[in-house]
Order: C-alpha cells, then structure tokens, then sequence
C-alpha cells in the first residue's frame, strides 16, 4: 500500500517545510529497522522497531538527550542515565509492553556482539557502558495479551534490517503493529521538519512515534473537532466491548531526533521561519524541546491527552555534537584530572523556530500512523477497527478548516 499522509487530505501541520522523506530517516545517520510478526485477524499480530542514532560502529558515541513525561504510566528504559549524564549511547527501540524485556535483552546481546566483533577488550566495553534505551506501549485491545511477546530472532532481524530499510511503514508495522490510535488503527507514525541556520546550516528534526492512546471523541484535525464528526456521521470506531484502564487510555512514546548539516543550497526561503542557529543542543535544550513535543501531541489529542492510565513519554536527542566521555589519565585514590569536552550550542533567544518544529512533527507523525491504518484492523477476539475514514476526514478539512 503507497504511503498516504495527512498532507494528501489537504492539510500541512505547521510552517515549516519537511525532509525529503518526510520521515526521521532524513536525520543524517540514522536507521530505523522493523519486523511484523503475524497478520490482520491473527491473536498476535505485533513487532519491534530498532532505531540507530548513529552507525554501528559509532553506536557507543554519546548523543545528548532529554525526557519528558505527560503521564508516566509506562516505560522507556535508560531514562536514570539520559538524567543524570544527558546523553544515551545505544540503539533505541519500540514494542509491545509484554516484549519489553526480550527487546532490553537483545540490545545488549547486539551491543556486545559488535564489540567482540571489533575486538574490544573488556576495559573499552566498560568505559563504553550504555542501558539500552526501550520504549512500550500496550496492545491489549488488539492481541492476546497472554501470547503477544516476540522471541528474541525477531529483534536481531530487526537489527539486520536497520543496515538496508530505505523506508519507515507507518501504522501497523514493526513495533506499532496491534496498536490502536484515538480508536482506529495507529502504531508507527514518522515526519520531519528542516530548520535554516546561519550561512549555509540547515538543521533537520526528524520524529518516530508508536500511538496508542486516545479516544475518538478528543479527536481533532487541523483544528476541526474531527473525531466529533465522525461519531456524529458514521458511529463508533471499534467492534467489541470496551475496557476500562491500561486498555482504554493507552500510551504513546516519542522519539525525536536533531542534526544539523551544510546544505549545498538552501530549502525554499518563503516556506522557512528564519533562525539564527548554527550549532547543535545540549540536555537542558533537549529537555524543552521534548516538552514541546506534547504541544504537537495535544494538537491531535485535544484535552484527552495523558490521562491517568496512559504513558505519554517523550525523548529528544541530537547526533551533532561527538562528545568524549572516557578519561585516559587514571586517578590515584579516586581523585583525577579533570578533562573537558569542546562542544557546541545553539543560542537559546534562537529556539523557538526548534519548538515550532518539534511541535509540526509530532502532529504530523500521529495523524500519518491513523491514516496508515486506513484499511482497518481485525484482531483477538472479535476485536475489529474500522479503518481511518480519509475521504470523510478530507471532506471534512475542506469544509471547516479556515485556511488563511
């Protein structure tokens, strides 16, 4: 199926132009691999997305990062270390909450196989020490919660994908697979947006996101209470009888990525909000833009977002700056040298062009997930969705929206 996005039903979140892709994989370096196991109307149909920061051999090289939490019912591992040291130096990945700890243990079994692959000794190992960094969300309206966690050969095939995946497939696939998005079928949801720097920077905001929260009432499109119109015309989404709790509300986890370049020209001037940045973010910047990643959250989700049993987290990172953590003179009774890092930071009287754009991603990202989900979904128990309505939400745009 070509891939459909919210743009082809007339609306562009925000101002700002996006990628080539439109995807997080037009952040410079980094690869996203997926597996899907199962298919629609199976008791299990659910995956794991891997995404690379960097090339694998530069895994171990610290990006600095930054969280937020909207709700935290629910996890993304490594986040003790993203506070405390401001950076993560591992794949991420994305699943279901039942594989969570397949997925955790097989990011090591990763890590440590390209180390001995190397021929890293166990000091280098050591110093390089990363958690590897996994995000869930729950697909309990979908699957058998009792038979959903993936075996261990999925994860390392999603690993081999990494190194070849050209493209991101949205809504059901890799770990968005039996994830379920204001009552349609959501999951895997990707966008990006391009920045102007100073000179000839460009900076590239790139967003992977896995929905599945919300309600279909709290739905809204470019500012039209969408979700509204479509119990008002058509009815309700789902096919079963609800549940309250976990299963209800959902979670979504966000991952935002940001790396500037040097453009052999500029993008468009008149689609560009001017920014005087040319350096890249630290954890404190990473932080805020997180933040701002739940304005562009809200934007879809209206007043329903992060409510009680929901996990909405989200983590920011830059691949720009190379930091050197490990420190080669070694102390005597605990006391050493201290080393300092040479390392860039953009200005902050410059960061709101970066939270306009981590706001337009994540928007976008969400939305692109429902309407991946177009065809509808059949799973566990007689759970069905209809498919995202897009020539009804298409009608709809084209009669309420105020485009000015």
């Amino acid at each position: 199926m070509a891939r459909m996005t919210i743009r082809d039903l007339g609306y562009s979140p925000g101002q700002l132009p996006t990628g080539p892709k439109n995807s997080i994989l037009d952040v410079k370096g980094v690869r996203v691999g997926q597996v899907t196991v199962g298919n629609d109307g199976d008791d299990v149909h659910n995956g794991v997305t891997v995404i690379l920061p960097r090339s694998p051999d530069e895994i171990h090289i610290p990006c600095y990062a930054g969280m937020h939490t909207l709700n935290g019912n629910g996890e993304v591992s490594g986040s003790y270390q993203i506070k405390d040291w401001g950076f993560t130096n591992t794949p991420l990945a994305l699943t279901n909450s039942v594989s969570f700890g397949i997925v955790f243990q097989s990011i090591w079994e990763w890590t440590l196989k390209q180390a001995r692959d190397n021929g890293s000794s166990l000091e280098t190992i050591s110093h390089n020490y990363g958690t590897p960094v996994v995000g869930e969300t729950a697909d309990w309206f979908l699957n058998d919660v009792y038979n959903s966690a993936l075996k261990a050969e999925s994860v390392h095939q999603a690993f081999a994908n990494a190194m070849t995946q050209e493209e991101i497939l949205e809504g059901q696939h890799g770990g968005g697979a039996g994830m379920t998005c204001h009552m349609f079928p959501g999951g895997t949801g990707t966008s990006s947006r391009v920045v102007k720097g100073s000179g000839d920077m460009i900076y590239t905001v790139g967003v992977i996101v896995q929905s599945n929260y919300g309600h279909t009432y709290d739905m809204q499109v470019g500012g039209v209470p969408m979700g509204k119109l479509i119990l008002k015309e058509k009815g309700t989404p789902w096919r079963k009888e609800k549940v309250a709790g976990k299963a209800d509300d959902g979670s979504i986890v966000i991952y935002l990525m940001y790396f500037p370049h040097i453009s052999p020209k500029s993008p468009p001037a008149d689609d560009l909000l001017t920014c005087s940045t040319d350096a890249p973010m630290l954890p404190h910047q990473l932080i805020r833009l997180a933040r701002h990643c739940a304005v562009g959250l809200a934007q879809v989700g209206g007043h329903g977002v992060g409510s009680n049993h929901s996990g909405d987290i989200i983590l920011a990172l830059s691949t720009a700056n190379k930091p050197e953590e490990r420190v080669m003179t070694p102390g005597v009774n605990g006391i050493g040298p201290i080393e300092v890092n040479e390392i860039e930071i953009i200005r902050n009287e410059s960061i709101n062009t970066m939270f306009k754009a981590a706001s337009e991603v994540t928007e976008e990202a969400i939305l692109n997930s429902m309407i991946a989900g177009r065809e509808g979904r059949t799973g566990f128990d007689g759970a069905t969705l209809d498919g995202f309505p897009v020539e009804f939400v298409k009608e709809m745009l084209a009669k309420y929206r105020v485009d000015v």
